[in-house]
């Protein structure tokens, strides 16, 4: 009789330390699931999460690509295209480049002067392409009219790298 008793208290101890638990892990979850947009802090104001998406970082001066006239529409995306083109050979020269030191790497006896030479190789690759979109942003810079080039310098300086 003395282990049933013994039996039940744990249990019933172990569910009632158990259901705090359960019930804060609840409404975590529920705090984590809702919209970040319209979170709000544990103090009661709003929170950042999600909140900065609307601001871009433009200031006053509206975005460049918003002011853009039919003219220069023409020419950015015969640019980006232009671009498009020319990225497209590279990075596929580059993938192919990265999958063979790869390979190299993976042999059983790797040359390292050959895994070296490749990695220069490629290297060699991501130059031309870094040189072809620090080129195109000189080129737009170009299209642009002085109003539309500080929307757009603000957003290249708030970049880690051009896209």
């Amino acid at each position: 009789m003395n282990l049933k008793l013994i039996g039940s208290l744990l249990l019933s101890s172990a569910l009632a330390l158990a259901s705090p638990i359960l019930s804060a892990d609840e409404k975590h979850h529920d705090k984590d699931t809702r919209d970040k947009s319209s979170a709000k802090s544990h103090h009661g104001e709003k929170s950042h999460k999600g909140g900065h998406k609307k601001h871009k970082g433009h200031n006053l001066s509206p975005h460049w690509i918003k002011t853009l006239s039919k003219k220069q529409r023409v020419a950015v995306d015969k640019m980006h295209l232009e671009l498009d083109r020319q990225h497209a050979v590279l990075k596929a020269k580059a993938a192919l480049l990265q999958k063979e030191v790869n390979v190299m790497a993976a042999q059983k006896e790797a040359n390292q002067s050959s895994i070296y030479a490749k990695i220069d190789q490629l290297m060699g690759v991501k130059a031309k392409i870094m040189k072809l979109r620090y080129d195109h942003l000189s080129e737009m810079r170009a299209a642009l009219t002085e109003q539309q080039r500080i929307s757009y310098d603000m957003a290249i300086l708030k970049r880690e790298g051009a896209k």
